[in-house]
């Protein structure tokens, strides 16, 4: 195990407690919605946000546990067609990942580096009664997760190659 892989299973594991926290998110907005008549405008949002976190980071996380789902009964028993479709899928992975991270950093760049005509600082908001700056930080965090599950397979690729 690599220290990118170390990582991402880090990464995978830290982000898996924004599950957590959009439990308690969850139970305080129906408490204060139901108990106290008084929801909130925030709770929403932030849980979208938890969530998009961990399944932003998952895809590495999966990589670097080798716990992506597979179809095998075609591979099984034919170990010279499961190495074609290992190398298959390698490809495929890397090609569709650099066109995502490619397109995850147009996004996050347009979204963070924007500034209003007194040239103060202004990234792209939500829009909501919130209207806080999640979503460009979303943005720059797709552009991290798929990073690392490029450079995942991209290990796997050059280790593949070494065998």
């Amino acid at each position: 195990m690599t220290s990118l892989d170390r990582f991402a299973l880090w990464l995978g594991r830290m982000s898996a407690w924004c599950f957590a926290a959009i439990i308690l998110v969850m139970v305080y907005e129906v408490a204060a919605r139901y108990g106290f008549n008084a929801p909130t405008t925030w709770a929403h949002e932030v849980s979208i946000m938890l969530a998009s976190v961990g399944f932003v980071l998952g895809g590495a996380f999966c990589m670097a546990e080798g716990t992506h789902m597979r179809i095998s009964f075609l591979v099984d028993k034919r170990p010279r067609l499961a190495r074609m479709s290992d190398a298959l899928s390698l490809l495929a992975g890397t090609i569709y990942l650099s066109g995502l991270c490619y397109a995850a950093w147009r996004m996050a760049e347009k979204a963070l580096w924007r500034f209003s005509l007194s040239g103060a600082w202004d990234p792209e908001r939500s829009g909501s009664t919130l209207n806080s700056p999640l979503p460009s930080y979303l943005k720059a965090l797709l552009f991290v997760g798929c990073a690392v599950f490029l450079l995942l397979v991209l290990q796997r690729v050059v280790a593949r190659r070494g065998a």
